[in-house]
């Protein structure tokens, strides 16, 4: 595995990750260390530099002895672990070429540094954004292809502000203590901006193939009331009609007479063409989501995916839905 590997480095005790578990709610940072978290892109670097070093079979002083320009120990232990100030993209590809790794990889920690020159306002975790969520940030990042089925809502990277905004307020209501729903309505726009913010991959030259696969019923879901969905549903369709690399389509009920999905909403990122690196995400909605990189369960949520995608209806068709739901929410 590729971009699994660097989930493996343990977390603040609140974060952690177990057996694959993404265990946080999205900004519930209480015990909270105040040490900053390293970059997840940097993250993904050192974690594809320390995989390739274990398989050349190096210790870190050998591979420091092997490849002089790292120059230290301690220093390509910060490379590995993404906790360096700065990864030289020099020094990253030197080290990488010597441990043998393939051309795809030494290009991949390429693309990751390149992207960390923007800084997104996601790239650190903090009180907004906690560390395992943007361990999924740094997966739809470095994928190739990513592929989302959504049973009770849209992707979070089609969203709309005002839909998204919507879902958000939602969940501060939810709390009982009226304290924390203070705390939460006060961090919703900063929430809300790197929500927008994550959505920026998709307009760059090299943005990942997109592909959402939504439940029909979906769209007649109501958050934040019928003007909010409308908007919601014209959003996504000038993204069907008009990105390339972004694919919606819709899932008509009398689909489900085959077999209905393995879960109601399941992310699979693809970093390369064929199958190394892939990763599954399970989320539960507001509550923990579950990080899937055992290859056999990854193989056998992405032929539920290719199934559901075969069932699904053409693009003109989807459209042609969509447009009836937005003509039905006129009034």
């Amino acid at each position: 595995m590729l971009i699994a590997r660097w989930l493996e480095v343990s977390l603040t005790r609140k974060e952690l990750i177990v057996s694959g578990h993404l265990v946080s709610l999205p900004g519930g940072q209480e015990g909270k260390s105040s040490r900053s978290a390293p970059q997840p892109l940097a993250r993904t670097v050192g974690a594809l530099m320390r995989q390739h070093r274990e398989q050349r079979g190096w210790t870190q002083g050998e591979a420091v002895r092997a490849v002089p320009v790292m120059g230290s120990v301690p220093t390509l232990s910060r490379y590995e672990t993404g906790t360096a100030n700065n990864q030289d993209p020099a020094k990253v590809e030197a080290f990488l070429r010597a441990c043998g790794a393939p051309a795809e990889v030494v290009e991949e920690a390429a693309r990751c540094l390149s992207r960390m020159k923007s800084s997104p306002a996601w790239a650190n975790p903090s009180d907004v954004v906690s560390e395992p969520l943007s361990g999924l940030f740094a997966l739809e990042a470095t994928s190739k292809v990513i592929r989302t089925y959504q049973e009770n809502g849209f992707p979070g990277m089609l969203q709309t502000r005002r839909y998204a905004k919507a879902l958000m307020v939602d969940f501060s209501r939810a709390h009982r203590d009226p304290e924390r729903q203070r705390t939460y309505r006060d961090l919703i726009a900063r929430r809300l901006e790197i929500r927008l913010q994550r959505q920026t991959l998709l307009d760059e030259d090299d943005a990942p193939i997109y592909e959402a696969l939504l439940a029909q019923p979906t769209l007649l879901m109501e958050v934040g009331g019928r003007m909010v969905l409308r908007e919601q549903l014209r959003h996504l369709y000038t993204l069907a009609e008009n990105r390339p690399r972004i694919h919606i389509r819709i899932l008509p009920g009398t689909a489900l007479h085959e077999g209905s999905p393995l879960h109601p909403s399941v992310m699979l990122f693809k970093p390369h063409e064929d199958s190394v690196g892939r990763a599954v995400y399970l989320e539960t909605r507001n509550r923990s989501g579950e990080l899937l990189v055992d290859e056999e369960e990854v193989e056998m949520y992405q032929a539920s995916l290719d199934d559901l995608w075969l069932r699904a209806l053409s693009k003109c068709d989807s459209m042609d839905v969509l447009d009836e739901h937005i003509n039905r929410l006129r009034d």
